[in-house]
């Protein structure tokens, strides 16, 4: 009897695990809407923006395309970048915030792009 217990109790928790993962695996998809909705959900949405789309050679328009107008800030701003807030830094303590930032060359095309903590 009390294998069964243990055994149903095990059961329960690999089954909620595994219901974790894919909700954390949807929450965390890259999609247009999804970034232009959810400016402190923007830190979870990130590293599949950056799986998925191959930013380095992208005009500016097009980065414009995908993310949206980039954050006003005077964050990390320099002559030829662009800036996008991404939320409040991934852990446990989220002091800091996360930002996207992108850099072009003389032709406006994406030549890096790098996260920042301020």
């Amino acid at each position: 009897m009390r294998f069964i217990g243990i055994s149903s109790l095990g059961f329960a928790l690999l089954v909620f695990c595994l219901v974790l993962l894919g909700v954390n695996e949807y929450e965390s998809s890259f999609t247009v809407e999804r970034w232009l909705n959810d400016n402190e959900g923007r830190v979870y949405l990130v590293d599949d923006l950056m799986n998925e789309h191959e930013m380095i050679g992208m005009t500016k328009d097009e980065v414009f395309t995908l993310l949206g107008p980039p954050t006003e800030t005077e964050y990390f701003k320099e002559e030829d970048n662009i800036v996008y807030y991404l939320g409040a830094e991934r852990g446990i303590i989220r002091i800091d915030s996360e930002w996207l930032v992108i850099w072009f060359d003389g032709s406006d095309k994406a030549m890096k792009y790098e996260l920042r903590t301020d």
